[in-house]
């Protein structure tokens, strides 16, 4: 078996990080299954995302976060929000694994090929990281010939995941809810309606996909 070492030592000489494109929004609907603020799922919508990758773009990821209420933990929040991300972009990626088209960061694996599959949610989390304008020091340190100095190349990549996953968890509590009229609705059903503070009246309707959801009533994600 290939280490994950040997492949790092061979590859990041000639690692160049891509141009990123257009900036591309990735919105994700967060629904309340009950009164309870901490009780919700999350939705991804990244088909725009997929659409321009699919031409082989290096889009711009921007985050956008619809939901009822904000009232809920953040520091869950940025944790369950980040896990979760990574998962679903993993899991899409897979998805579209087949295709042989450019697939921009849908296939981008800094040419460590399957050894890359070590560190699970690494893209996810990087593509977090760059729509949260939080992965800046991963994307220097990655990129020098001092990232391998020191210690061994699979702690030092462990390292600075970790160290990306604290800073995107940190922005997450960080980022603002934008509050939608209809999760709004949907968050408070079983009673008097919250404070609407932060309510964008002028929000696009929901999607069909996110309605047929909302009655669900269990939590999970979808993209």
């Amino acid at each position: 078996m290939i280490k994950l070492g040997s492949v790092l030592r061979d590859k990041l000489s000639e690692f160049t990080l891509p141009t990123l494109g257009k900036d591309v929004e990735i919105a994700v609907y967060l629904i309340h299954n009950s009164r309870d603020p901490e009780d919700y799922f999350f939705l991804f919508d990244f088909e725009e995302f997929v659409e321009r990758s699919q031409g082989g773009m290096f889009v711009r990821p921007l985050l956008r976060i619809y939901g009822g209420r904000d009232d809920f933990s953040r520091t869950v929040f940025a944790r369950q929000f980040r896990t979760v991300f990574a998962s679903e972009f993993d899991r899409m990626r897979a998805e579209l694994a087949q295709s042989k088209r450019k697939r921009g960061w849908l296939s981008w694996n800094f040419g460590f090929g399957s050894a890359l599959l070590l560190v699970g949610g690494f893209v996810g989390n990087l593509i977090l990281a760059i729509a949260l304008s939080a992965g800046k020091p991963l994307l220097r340190e990655i990129g020098t010939p001092r990232f391998l100095k020191g210690r061994s190349s699979e702690a030092k990549l462990a390292d600075e995941i970790d160290e990306t996953k604290s800073q995107v968890e940190a922005a997450l509590k960080r980022i603002d809810i934008t509050i939608h009229r209809e999760l709004f609705v949907h968050a408070y059903q079983d009673g008097p309606l919250g404070k609407n503070s932060g309510l964008d009246r002028n929000a696009w309707p929901l999607p069909g996909y996110v309605r047929a959801h909302l009655q669900q009533g269990q939590s999970g994600s979808w993209w």
